[in-house]
C-alpha cells in the first residue's frame, strides 16, 4: 500500500494537521476526497446517498481518537475502508454492527507502526450479502448451550436440537457449540455444527501469532457464529443471480460469498499478532485478568482483617 503517492497524501495531511491554525476533519477529509477524486467513485457507487455516506465517515473519524491518529498516518486506509463498505452498500456506523472501520497498528519495514484502518464486515453484515442475492429463504446461526443438542450425524448432517426454553436458565448453561443452517429457495438445506472446542482450534490454527488477536479475545462468542457463517456460506453458499439485472452491490455479495472473501480481517489479525497484549503473560502467553496481582493482594489483606477479627472476637469472649 505504500507508494510515493501515498507519502505525499500522508505527509500533507499531517503537515495540514500539525500547522498552528488547525483545520477540522471534516474540512481535511473533504479536501482529501477532491484531491484524489475519491468523491466521484463514492458518486458512481452510492449515487444520491454518497453525500450522506461521506458525512457518516466524518463523524466516525470525529467521534474516534484512534481513527483520527490512521488519519494522520494513513488517510487513505480510512477512505479506500468506507469504500468497501460502500461497494457492498453497507452501513458504517459500528452500532448498527453490519460494517467497521477498524483502526489498528501495521508494523512497518524498519520495525515502527503507524496505524492504519481496515474494513472489517460484521455478522450482520454476512447475513445481508446472502438475503441479497435472492437465494436464501432462511439463513441463521445459533449457540447450543449444554445438554441442548441430542445427536448429530455428520455424514447426513440431520441434527436434533431441544432448546432450553426458560430463556434466564439457558444464559445460565455453557456453551458447548454452534450450529449455522440455510434453506435456499428451491429447497436446498445445509447445516453445520462446530464445538467450542472446533471453534478454539480453529482460532488457534489460523491466528498469525502466538497470541489470540483482539476480537477474540473481546468477543468469542460473535467471533465464533462469524465463523460458522463464514464457513457456511463460504463452503456451500449458492449464488443464482441474474446478473443483467443485478444491482452492483448484489454482483459484489455474490462474488464475496463465492470467495469467502469477505473483508480484510486477516490482515488486522496478522498486525495484532505482532504485539504482545497487556493482558497476556509475555512467557506463558496465557491471558490473564486485569489487575490479578492486585485482586490476590486484596484477599491476602481480607484475609488478615479476618483473622484480627477473630482473635478480637475471641479475646473479648475470654474476658
Amino acid at each position: 500500500m505504500a507508494s510515493v503517492k501515498g507519502g505525499l497524501i500522508q505527509a500533507k495531511t499531517a503537515a495540514v494537521v500539525e500547522a498552528p491554525a488547525k483545520k477540522s476533519i471534516s474540512v481535511l477529509m473533504n479536501g482529501l476526497l477532491d484531491s484524489e477524486g475519491m468523491r466521484k467513485r463514492f458518486n458512481e457507487v452510492l449515487g444520491k446517498r454518497a453525500p450522506q455516506f461521506i458525512s457518516a465517515l466524518i463523524s466516525l473519524v470525529n467521534a474516534d481518537e484512534k481513527l483520527q491518529e490512521v488519519f494522520k498516518d494513513a488517510p487513505m486506509t480510512i477512505i479506500q475502508s468506507a469504500l468497501k463498505a460502500a461497494t457492498y452498500d453497507m452501513p458504517i456506523d459500528p452500532a448498527l454492527g453490519y460494517a467497521y472501520i477498524v483502526p489498528f497498528k501495521n508494523r512497518q519495514k524498519d520495525g515502527t507502526f503507524h496505524m492504519e484502518a481496515s474494513f472489517i464486515m460484521g455478522y450482520k453484515g454476512q447475513m445481508q450479502l446472502a438475503l441479497r442475492t435472492g437465494a436464501y429463504s432462511k439463513i441463521n446461526v445459533v449457540d447450543i448451550r449444554e445438554g441442548e443438542l441430542i445427536k448429530y450425524d455428520r455424514l447426513t448432517e440431520d441434527i436434533e436440537i431441544e432448546f432450553v426454553e426458560d430463556e434466564d436458565e439457558r444464559e445460565k448453561l455453557p456453551i458447548v457449540g454452534w450450529c449455522g443452517y440455510f434453506r435456499l429457495v428451491n429447497g436446498m438445506e445445509k447445516t453445520i455444527y462446530m464445538t467450542r472446542k472446533q471453534i478454539e482450534a480453529h482460532e488457534k490454527k489460523n491466528r498469525k501469532g502466538q497470541y489470540m488477536g483482539k476480537g477474540w479475545r473481546e468477543n468469542f462468542e460473535a467471533m465464533a457464529e462469524k465463523t460458522v457463517l463464514r464457513r457456511l456460506l463460504g463452503k456451500w453458499g449458492v449464488m443464482s443471480i441474474d446478473y443483467q439485472t443485478a444491482t452492483p452491490a448484489m454482483v459484489q455479495a455474490a462474488e464475496a460469498i463465492a470467495k469467502g472473501d469477505f473483508d480484510d480481517e486477516e490482515k488486522i489479525i496478522e498486525a495484532e499478532a505482532a504485539e504482545v497484549p497487556e493482558n497476556v503473560d509475555v512467557e506463558t502467553g496465557e491471558v490473564i485478568a486485569k489487575n490479578a496481582t492486585t485482586t490476590k493482594e486484596q484477599e491476602r489483606d481480607e484475609a488478615a482483617k479476618v483473622r484480627a477479627m477473630d482473635e478480637a472476637m475471641k479475646e473479648n469472649y475470654d474476658k
